[in-house]
């Protein structure tokens, strides 16, 4: 098996990228697929507080970043029919992590599943660009608002400096305020509409149960959205479709590092104002 990878992104906190990657991950295992969802935020793990599994001092990604476990040890089955390598929560598994660990830890989840989605960490960092650089694409996850779509641009442009494609965007709670339609906000993010999320409360309803909404409430209209979107990852040759071999060239730390040093949007490449933002609103 070798399978692919797509790093769930986006630099503002609190848009959804793990409720996104989760509820993906559900929806693609939906049709046999064997899937992962590794968490990639380092320092503020969050997804067993929304998956009802039981780590219990058992090894998680700080350990396998520190080199005391393989990722395999580090696995665990979730709601939803998916596996999920969770973040570890102590400061100290945090400090002890080696980002330099991180592309053998996927090439090894790429041999034993067909889908691997990294849920990053909000912001500009390595722990954001590592693994964008070292996923086959990116799914930008976004929210309709000015402040979250500014913070959706600067990623689009650290992903064009890194040369880490990104393969589109999803817009999550959607249909609340006076937002611009979905299809205008990926144009003027230049990227494709993967799809968009209904602000649903079987969202937070779900979290409480410890499940996706996909598989808690599957007939809710933010599943039917995330089996859309999964509908067109499966479709898309640069994403998940089988057609194209999953990228396995690698990567190294200090490979363009330059390219992040004013933290992304400075210098106008998809510009219009000072900052590099034009907002869709007008």
């Amino acid at each position: 098996m070798d399978g692919r990878v797509l790093a769930v992104v986006g630099a503002k906190g609190g848009v959804g990228k793990t409720t996104t990657s989760l509820n993906l991950a559900a929806a693609l295992a939906e049709d046999g697929r064997a899937v992962a969802v590794v968490e990639a935020d380092l320092a503020m793990a969050n997804a067993v507080d929304f998956l009802d599994i039981r780590v219990n001092g058992g090894r998680t990604l700080h350990d396998v970043l520190a080199g005391g476990a393989g990722v395999g040890d580090a696995t665990y089955p979730a709601p939803g029919g998916f596996d999920v390598v969770p973040s570890g929560v102590d400061l100290d598994g945090f400090i002890e992590s080696d980002l330099e660990r991180f592309p053998s830890a996927m090439d090894a989840l790429k041999a034993r599943y067909d889908a691997v989605l990294v849920d990053t960490a909000a912001g500009v960092s390595r722990e954001t660009v590592v693994p964008m650089r070292g996923a086959d694409a990116s799914v930008l996850v976004s929210t309709p608002r000015v402040a979250s779509i500014r913070d959706a641009d600067k990623t689009m442009t650290v992903a064009e400096r890194a040369d880490a494609p990104v393969g589109g965007v999803v817009l999550t709670k959607s249909g609340t305020g006076r937002s611009p339609p979905a299809d205008r906000i990926a144009d003027f993010l230049d990227t494709e509409l993967l799809g968009h999320v209904p602000h649903d409360e079987s969202i937070p309803r779900a979290q409480d149960a410890g499940q996706p909404a996909v598989s808690y409430r599957p007939h809710s209209d933010a599943a039917d959205a995330y089996r859309e979107v999964a509908a067109a990852l499966r479709k898309r040759p640069d994403m998940l479709g089988m057609t194209v071999t999953a990228n396995t060239g690698g990567f190294r730390f200090g490979d363009g590092d330059d390219a992040f040093a004013d933290g992304g949007g400075g210098d106008g490449s998809r510009g219009g104002t000072d900052d590099g933002f034009t907002s869709p609103f007008g």
